[in-house]
């Protein structure tokens, strides 16, 4: 891809979201790393048969908000708002992004303490 090419596919972006996000802009400036990207996210989001925009961003806010990804947070609840997303829908999309979120925590912190109780021989009364 030529500097042409990543121009135009940034203004293609642009068109599509009204703003570049700005993890592509910086990686633009890499071309092997650029097109890796956009390939995916043209895969993934552009090109998506199964899900509506609508639904894509929904689940782009969830993999943002159980990252703590506030920039890209940011970006997403603009772009699920634009393509029909309701505040309540939004909202929803947290709370259980959240949910799984603190459970992944629970998970890796109760295990990694139980293989300590265990190698202690601690039990624990019910």
């Amino acid at each position: 891809m030529t500097t042409l090419n990543i121009e135009k596919t940034l203004k293609k972006i642009e068109n599509f979201y009204g703003e570049v996000p700005f993890i592509l802009k910086e990686i633009s400036k890499d071309e092997k790393d650029f097109v890796t990207s956009v390939d995916k996210l043209f895969h993934l989001i552009g090109s998506n048969k199964v899900f509506s925009p609508k639904e894509t961003e929904l689940f782009a806010i969830a993999g943002a908000v159980g990252n703590g990804s506030n920039h890209c947070l940011a970006f997403h609840l603009r772009q699920a708002l634009k393509f029909g997303a309701t505040e309540e829908e939004i909202f929803q999309v947290i709370l259980i992004a959240a949910l799984m979120s603190e459970s992944s925590s629970l998970a890796v912190g109760l295990r990694s303490l139980k293989v300590i109780e265990n190698e202690r021989g601690v039990t624990k009364k019910d």
